[in-house]
């Protein structure tokens, strides 16, 4: 377990990145998982937004995720029932990338980790749209002769 942790740290997520979405598109010649193109599209803005971790938390959350969705995928549409040409083909590409995701996830845990973010979730005053440290602000004071 520590050889491979190892060499999961010594792997660039960016060049994770570039393998998931080269073998998404190679997948795409026949019936294939639709969200994992727009999942390794949003993982590479994710690495390369440096101002905020929140983009490489939701990626890495999502991507976890989508190993779940990919099995399931598998699971239902695994056997090429209309006989479209290709399908091995791309299925075989759909496997080797879902045998990847788990070094991705691990990879982006680590990357958030070099970025000097914890793993958790977060509160809620990091939401969008919360108010600042949890607290509500006044619009405006009901009392005032304005409001009447």
């Amino acid at each position: 377990m520590e050889s491979f942790q190892n060499t999961v740290q010594q792997v660039n997520l960016a060049s994770l990145l570039g393998l998931h979405l080269g073998l998404a598109l190679l997948g795409a010649i026949a019936s294939n998982p639709t969200y994992n193109i727009p999942i390794f599209f949003f993982g590479i803005w994710a690495y390369n937004n440096r101002e905020s971790n929140s983009p490489i938390k939701t990626f890495t959350g999502v991507l976890a995720f989508s190993i779940l969705l990919d099995i399931i995928w598998i699971f239902l549409h695994g056997v090429n029932h209309q006989d479209e040409s290709g399908f091995g083909f791309a299925l075989f590409f759909n496997v080797i990338s879902l045998i990847i995701k788990p070094i991705s996830v691990y990879s982006g845990i680590n990357n958030l980790k070099e970025r000097g973010d914890s793993i958790s979730a977060g509160n809620w005053s990091e939401a969008p749209g919360a108010f600042p440290s949890g607290a509500y602000q006044n619009v405006r004071d009901g009392d005032s002769a304005e409001f009447a």
